[in-house]
């Protein structure tokens, strides 16, 4: 029986804290002896990218003493996050958080097929309406996270899914509690945390079923509502801080609200609202003059990759419209990201449009375990 199954049973509680506490100790272990990917899986700094560096520094592709192999290089991780290499995703196991039931265990044609439902079901001008009403509600002072960044995803699924509002309040707390879930991939949470999103996944499988759904409708509902919502948070609040804590990039949407998309762009590429991405590999294979064998697990750095030197001149500029080869993680996030890419420019356009430009009211508090997303818990802006 695996976790997800298995959470209501003390044995099983038992033994998923126990795993969970293991592995999350022996991460501990491997960055206390100086591995600076296990530096990165910790999720405690504020900023990751030293330890970015410090891995960039030892080649191309490196194995940890954790066991996984890790690239920072920008052209290896395109070749990474392609499709022509034998590779699956990576399944939370070992005392990480399980994630079959979240629709994160497809393969590539799986998720294409995703990707195409998601483009006939969301149109542009619903995610306009759905990113003004939500900017319309602010006050003088609120919180960019909890207050419109979370909030308009969860509203724009709602409304595209045809959940009767009842039921709006209970979708938006078990997508909270599933946000976790791209995290604890790599980095083991803590055993409420991830009972939580284990009991949170269920109740959104039941929310957002519909019978007259057909089955990749219903799948992709779950996959935005599990991962999605966390991705588009993220990208949403990192986009809206580029323009706020730059007040010439604000003037720019102002005189041209079509120019969000290059905001959005260089967000994805200078913040990427996903910082790594781990497969798997099913076959034995060789990168960089490294043997790979099969079965091991393999994590590309986007985060790092995105702010190589040798692909990006001055790379820790915030720099909209620059000439870019941004890489973009692979798998679900091909579903996810044109979500949450859509949702960040309508957010930044409605933002700037309602004006005035608001300013930083106090330090964001970000989490912990996090290094995946390293999300923003809470981030105070204020227009007074």
């Amino acid at each position: 029986m695996n976790a997800i199954q298995g959470t209501q049973d003390p044995q099983h509680i038992g033994e998923l804290g126990r795993r969970l506490q293991r592995t999350h100790g022996e991460v501990w272990l491997h960055h206390m002896k100086g591995d600076p990917y296990a530096d990165v899986l910790r999720g405690h700094t504020e900023d990751p990218h030293p330890a970015h560096e410090r891995i960039r520094a030892l080649g191309p592709l490196w194995r940890s003493t954790t066991g996984t192999w890790v690239t920072a290089d920008h052209t290896l991780a395109a070749t990474l996050l392609g499709q022509t290499w034998p590779h699956g995703p990576a399944t939370g196991e070992t005392g990480r958080i399980p994630v079959d039931d979240a629709g994160l265990s497809g393969d590539a044609a799986h998720y294409e097929r995703l990707r195409e439902a998601a483009a006939t079901a969301f149109t542009p001008s619903t995610a306009t309406a759905v990113c003004e009403r939500a900017v319309g509600g602010l006050t003088g002072n609120f919180d960019l996270v909890t207050d419109l960044a979370e909030r308009v995803p969860v509203d724009l699924l709602a409304k595209t899914f045809e959940l009767p509002a009842p039921h709006h309040p209970e979708l938006a707390d078990a997508c909270a509690a599933t946000g976790i879930l791209l995290d604890g991939l790599l980095c083991p949470q803590r055993l409420e945390a991830t009972r939580r999103a284990v009991t949170a996944t269920g109740r959104l499988r039941t929310l957002l079923a519909a019978p007259d759904h057909d089955p990749d409708t219903g799948r992709l509902a779950l996959l935005l509502a599990t991962a999605g919502v966390r991705t588009a948070a993220r990208l949403t609040t990192s986009a809206v801080l580029a323009v706020v804590d730059h007040p010439g990039q604000w003037k720019r949407v102002a005189d041209d609200p079509g120019y969000a998309a290059l905001v959005v762009t260089e967000t994805l590429r200078h913040d990427s609202p996903i910082q790594l991405h781990p497969a798997v590999t099913r076959a034995d294979i060789e990168f960089a003059g490294q043997h790979v064998p099969a079965g091991e697990q393999v994590v590309v750095l986007v985060g790092a990759a995105n702010r190589d030197p040798q692909s990006f001149a001055d790379p820790g500029r915030f720099d909209p419209g620059r000439p870019a080869d941004t890489l973009v993680p692979a798998l679900y996030h091909r579903v996810t990201l044109p979500f949450a890419r859509t949702l960040a420019e309508a957010t930044v356009r409605a933002l700037v449009a309602a004006g005035p430009q608001p300013h930083r009211a106090g330090p964001p508090l970000r989490s912990r375990r996090s290094p995946v997303t390293r999300h923003l818990l809470s981030c105070p802006l204020t227009t007074g």
